[in-house]
């Protein structure tokens, strides 16, 4: 079986901060999810409103990875979701691995922000970890895109993207989404060190939804890459969220590297779909994977 390397210094969760990009489908983003829990046998994302049954002998036998965002962490793109996304890909590796992570709670609302997530969704995060303590190994996050998604369909940025009045209005969104991706992280962390948990905490940066520049430009800055760079005059989300990672002590995976040049190849762009297609949730999960140390 391959290893997978769960184990990090106390308190320092691997959070695994999914920017990716944001959903096109937006569901009602203030109804609360329930997080359910995933068979190790068949492992499936699922956002519900029903009351989760109780984990089995064989999961509380082993690990837990909690699964954090909106469309993407759903799997919106794909047939069976819950099964098909990257989540579920990544569980079905998680319980063959050593050790075995044989639970996967989700939460996930297509359309939710990062904000939204913070004000509305933390607490049932917290809650959760507070009842698996120690066994959670994983928690993994995708937010912070829809931020963007709906400035650009505001009316000023529909009529001039390039205006002053909406670059002032995207950076403005790229903060408030930084910001309140920060309050997240900083919450799962308080609440893994108080549960007992040394669960690893990855940070993934977007890959990038539209290959117009200007597009490519508000991820990664004029530089085109992702890092934290503090002299940077105009960074991108992705950068904004690279500061986070830094700043947190937490890893970032740069999915905006792994999809460049590949966005048509494994999204549903030419579709009109921002999603990823079953070859793009598979990419991404072989980044979650080999970032833990597990082949893919």
């Amino acid at each position: 079986m391959a290893r997978i390397q769960l184990s990090h210094a106390p308190r320092l969760a691997l959070l695994a901060l999914l920017v990716l990009a944001a959903c096109a489908a937006d569901p009602d983003p203030t109804a609360s999810p329930v997080p359910s829990p995933v068979s190790s046998a068949r492992p499936s994302v699922n956002a519900t409103t029903s009351p989760p049954a109780g984990p089995t002998p064989a999961q509380e036998a082993g690990g837990a990875y909690l699964a954090i965002g909106d469309s993407i962490t759903f799997g919106i793109g794909v047939p069976n979701p819950r099964s098909n996304g990257y989540v579920g890909r990544l569980s079905e590796r998680l319980a063959r691995g050593e050790p075995q992570l044989t639970e996967t709670r989700v939460f996930a609302v297509p359309g939710e922000t990062a904000v939204g997530f913070l004000e509305r969704r933390l607490d049932d995060v917290v809650t959760v970890i507070h009842e698996l303590g120690p066994r959670v190994e994983l928690v993994t996050i995708g937010l912070g895109a829809n931020e963007l998604l709906r400035i650009r369909r505001d009316p000023l940025c529909e009529a001039d993207p390039s205006s002053a009045a909406c670059t002032a209005a995207v950076s403005d969104a790229m903060t408030d989404a930084a910001r309140a991706v920060d309050g997240v992280v900083a919450g799962v962390q308080d609440a893994l060190a108080d549960a007992g948990s040394d669960a690893r905490i990855l940070v993934l940066a977007y890959y990038n939804p539209d290959v117009r520049p200007i597009a490519a430009a508000t991820l990664v800055g004029a530089d085109a890459i992702v890092a934290c760079d503090p002299d940077d005059a105009a960074p991108g989300l992705n950068d904004r969220i690279a500061c986070v990672a830094e700043d947190r002590g937490v890893e970032l995976v740069d999915l905006y590297a792994v999809f460049l040049g590949r966005e048509e190849e494994l999204t549903s762009i030419g579709d009109g779909d921002v999603h990823p297609n079953a070859d793009g949730y598979e990419v991404i999960a072989d980044a979650i994977a080999a970032t833990l140390g597990s082949a893919p």
